[in-house]
C-alpha cells in the first residue's frame, strides 16, 4: 500500500476514532479529550504515523536531476581468456 493511501486510511480511522471517543465518553465532563486520545490512538494504530514520518522524509530530501546525456556505470564486466601456448 503507498503511504499516501495508507494516509488516507489512517485519516479516516482518526475520524472514526474521534467519532467513537465521543459517543463513548458523551456523559464526561472531558468528552473532547477523551475522543481527540481515542482518535490519536487509532490514527498511530492504522499506520498513520509511520505514513506522515515517510511523507516528511521524502519531501526533505533533495532531488537531484539526471543529465539525460550523462552515463552512469552500475558494474564492471571482466572478460578473461586462456592461452595454451598454441595458435588455434
Amino acid at each position: 500500500m503507498g503511504e499516501r493511501s495508507q494516509l488516507k486510511f489512517a485519516l479516516a480511522a482518526f475520524a472514526a476514532g474521534l467519532a467513537w471517543g465521543y459517543l463513548r465518553h458523551r456523559e464526561s465532563t472531558r468528552k473532547s479529550a477523551f475522543a481527540l486520545v481515542q482518535a490519536l490512538e487509532w490514527f498511530i494504530a492504522y499506520g498513520g504515523a509511520a505514513a506522515v514520518i515517510t511523507l516528511v522524509r521524502e519531501s526533505m530530501e533533495p532531488e537531484e536531476p539526471i543529465a539525460a546525456d550523462s552515463e552512469r556505470i552500475t558494474h564492471f564486466r571482466q572478460v578473461v581468456t586462456e592461452r595454451t601456448g598454441t595458435d588455434g
